[in-house]
């Protein structure tokens, strides 16, 4: 006998692997257009959907994986991944906005809702790691 690698009441259950897929290139094919979120995922990956973005989503598809429920290998720190990116409240406001309108368009009310309640929670962490630019020092005369 085999055992499930997901548990059939595990959200990632749910959505599968496609869908998953599906949800993270929309999201990040709205979020690189976006003027807020655009620069900052640009310069860290260059332009989408070439550069660094395959293997980013790669990764992501791992980590949502992991944390829906599902089979995954991901053992990053996603915190301090996002450290020294010049990102504040703002940006994270503008994260879940998109995120949250993606969900809608791809997923049933309860896996969008879901989805989106894990994100919220991971703000927490993700925003605690990453701190703003400071401001230009400006220079005395």
């Amino acid at each position: 006998m085999t055992l499930p690698l997901t548990h059939p009441d595990a959200l990632f259950a749910r959505l599968g692997d496609e869908t998953l897929r599906r949800v993270l290139w929309a999201f990040y094919a709205r979020a690189v257009q976006d003027d807020q979120l655009g620069p900052v995922f640009t310069r860290k990956l260059g332009p989408f959907p070439r550069g660094g973005w395959p293997l980013h989503i790669a990764r992501l598809e791992g980590f949502w994986r992991a944390v829906t429920g599902g089979p995954s290998a991901y053992r990053g720190q996603p915190g301090p991944a996002h450290a020294d990116l010049g990102i504040g409240a703002a940006h994270f406001d503008r994260w879940l906005t998109l995120w949250e309108e993606t969900l809608r368009e791809h997923l049933g009310p309860a896996e969008a809702q879901a989805l989106l309640t894990l994100a919220g929670r991971m703000r927490v962490n993700l925003e605690r790691h990453a701190r703003p630019f400071p401001p230009p020092t400006q220079e005395t005369p």
